[in-house]
């Protein structure tokens, strides 16, 4: 019996004995995790249900062990990680053999906080395969979550700057030899900028070696970046290169990253073309100002030699008259330098009036001829002129147009060989007159045509100086040819062979006929005219001058003389200096208005002042006319009768 009865209770006791060696074993691993400080908990596999847990595990939650029991791991998993962590756990419960698992959640403490967590969890099942524990082992990872969450949102931003960024940047990793020489760098990342300067898309580089893409660069950049990674050093050079064809200039800066360099590179070819094009400005400027010494001395001296010798006693008449014609042309030569600076200063300042009317081109033409003749006669040149059997309408100022056309001929006699021929053409071509000035001169150099209108710019700026000029004609052509809405163009088959200036402009209904041809401006009548001046030698000159015309004057030399020599002269006309000492010329001529009556005293503003501001102020004193100096005698003259204003 006792063997049966031994032999028949031999069963129950080994599945007791088992069950008692895994529960030993369970609570064995318990204890050690516990020991070894880690926070470890038990469940019940079908429930989910806390049956035990380390002190560890309760700090972790923030629960007390007494709370835990009365819970089940789902409460304590965040809702948005619930279904997944059941379906990792069901998986290893539901095996049918011993199945570990491990799954990354979050928990919700106690107080609300959530920590992250990774469980490493294991299944103890009995002899039938039943799951009967569910033994985890937790840590806490919501340190390194947070690191690597910060790392992706700096990467996030890193490469969202990098895609934005108007600044090439990229990464080079060194390619080194087997004597661990750098010998290359292979490019790891490239922003889109990088692929816009390198001029092609990112992908056909990344992952290339740096001399492959810009073989070029191997004496430049690449001892640059290999002295970076083997010092440590930074760099940051401004430096030029060609891509695709394309020449360009980059700030380069480079900093060692790992065993390669960072590098950004900053596009500055239009800063570099910016410096460039006011060196060439500033140059160009030293080289106009020297030329306007020279050009202001050359009359000068000519003037003080040609006083001289018309002060000699013993000078014959024939050497004196040829005396007084040399200042005579030195003096319209100063006052035409004088006139294209002012010109070119209002112009770019934009104080510049065009009086404009309709009116007949060729009449323009003629007179301009006729002002330019006596250079292209001193040169001996032939002149070739058309301008067609009809009127040429535009809608322009007069004066201003004769001065384009007179600036164009005079730089064709001044830039071509003594001898040479000019042709001067004006013509209607469509809805634009068109006028040609063509010579046989020196002619234009291919890469200067473009820059011929540019101020202090000269094709030629050391030939045949002795003829006089600044180099600005052409300046004020342009800018006088556009402000009539025209256009004005260069063109030349190269040096020694000629040039032509192509000035359109829109064409005007055609005149009507006119009523009459005017009468020549009566001048002949005597007047008595009262010169203020405080440069008396001026104004003895111009009194001496008006006497020899038949006229009667008087001479004052400051405001207030002024007032008192036209109430004892009683001048019929004043010829007016505004730069006056003791009372400017503005107040004398108001003065002189009021007492004199509004037309019966003509009084010209006589004066070196010229810009619109000084023409308004003198209309407003009261004045008939601004005349600024120096000023041809038959125009003043013809002030003087009152034929023009």
């Amino acid at each position: 019996m006792s063997g049966a009865g031994s032999s028949g209770d031999g069963g129950p006791r080994r599945e007791l004995d088992r069950a008692s060696a895994e529960l030993l074993s369970e609570r064995d691993l318990h204890h050690t995790l516990e020991v070894a400080g880690m926070a470890v908990a038990t469940g019940e596999p079908p429930t989910s249900r806390i049956l035990a847990v380390s002190p560890e595990f309760c700090a972790l939650t923030g629960y007390s062990e007494a709370e835990l029991l009365e819970r089940t791991f789902v409460d304590l998993t965040h809702p948005d990680d619930r279904s997944r962590d059941l379906a990792i756990y069901h998986e290893a419960v539901g095996g049918g053999a011993d199945r570990e698992w491990r799954s990354e959640k979050r928990f919700v403490r106690k107080d609300g906080a959530i920590r992250w967590v990774v469980v490493r969890g294991a299944v103890f099942r009995d002899e039938r395969g039943n799951a009967v524990r569910a033994v985890g082992v937790i840590e806490d990872i919501t340190e390194r979550k947070q690191a690597e969450e910060a790392l992706r949102r700096s990467e996030e931003r890193f490469r969202a700057a990098q895609e934005l960024s108007l600044d090439a940047f990229f990464v080079l990793r060194a390619a080194r030899d087997e004597g661990g020489r750098v010998a290359d760098f292979v490019f790891e990342f490239a922003n889109p900028a990088a692929g816009r300067l390198l001029r092609r898309p990112v992908e056909a580089f990344v992952g290339r070696r740096l001399l492959d893409v810009l073989p070029d660069q191997r004496t430049d950049l690449f001892p640059l970046y290999v002295r970076v990674v083997e010092t440590g050093e930074p760099h940051d050079i401004e430096v030029g290169y060609t891509a695709d064809g394309h020449r360009m200039w980059v700030r380069n800066m480079a900093v060692k990253v790992g065993d390669g360099v960072a590098v950004s590179c900053s596009d500055i070819t239009a800063r570099k073309q910016a410096e460039q094009a006011l060196l060439d400005a500033d140059r160009r400027k030293d080289e106009f100002l020297a030329m306007l010494a020279h050009e202001l001395r050359n009359p000068l001296s000519a003037i003080q030699f040609a006083l001289r010798v018309s002060q000699m006693p013993s000078v014959p008449e024939p050497r004196r008259a040829w005396a007084q014609a040399v200042m005579q042309r030195q003096l319209s030569q100063l006052g035409r330098m004088v006139d294209d600076l002012l010109d070119v200063s209002r112009i770019t300042r934009g104080k510049i009036t065009l009086k404009q009317e309709p009116l007949d081109l060729g009449h323009v033409v003629y007179q301009a001829v006729a002002a330019a003749a006596p250079l292209i006669d001193a040169s001996k040149h032939e002149l070739t002129l058309d301008v067609g059997p009809r009127p040429l309408s535009v809608f322009g100022d007069t004066a201003r147009l004769e001065q384009v056309i007179v600036n164009l001929l005079t730089n064709a006699a001044k830039y071509t060989r003594e001898g040479g021929r000019i042709w001067l053409t004006a013509r209607p071509e469509g809805a634009e007159v068109v006028v040609r000035v063509k010579d046989t001169g020196y002619g234009i150099p291919e890469e200067m045509l473009p820059r011929v209108f540019d101020l202090f710019e000269q094709a030629h700026p050391t030939l045949d100086r002795a003829r006089g000029g600044l180099g600005i004609g052409l300046t004020l052509v342009k800018r006088l040819v556009e402000m009539h809405s025209g256009s004005v163009s260069a063109a030349s088959e190269g040096e020694g062979r000629g040039s032509e200036f192509t000035v359109r402009l829109p064409a005007a209904e055609p005149l009507g006929e006119p009523e009459g041809a005017p009468g020549p401006v009566a001048g002949a009548l005597a007047r008595r005219i009262l010169v203020v001046d405080d440069n008396r030698d001026h104004a003895l000159a111009l009194a001496l001058l008006l006497e020899q015309a038949g006229h009667v004057t008087a001479l004052a030399h400051d405001g207030p003389e002024a007032l008192a020599a036209a109430r004892s002269f009683a001048p019929e006309v004043v010829l007016l200096d505004i730069g006056l000492p003791k009372m400017d010329g503005y107040e004398v001529a108001r003065r002189m208005r009021g007492e004199a009556g509004a037309g019966a005293l003509r009084i010209v503003a006589f004066t070196g002042y010229g810009q619109q501001d000084d023409l308004r102020r003198s209309r407003e004193a009261g004045c008939d006319a601004h005349l600024i100096k120096p000023i041809a005698p038959e125009v003043l003259f013809a002030h003087i009768a009152g034929g023009e204003r």
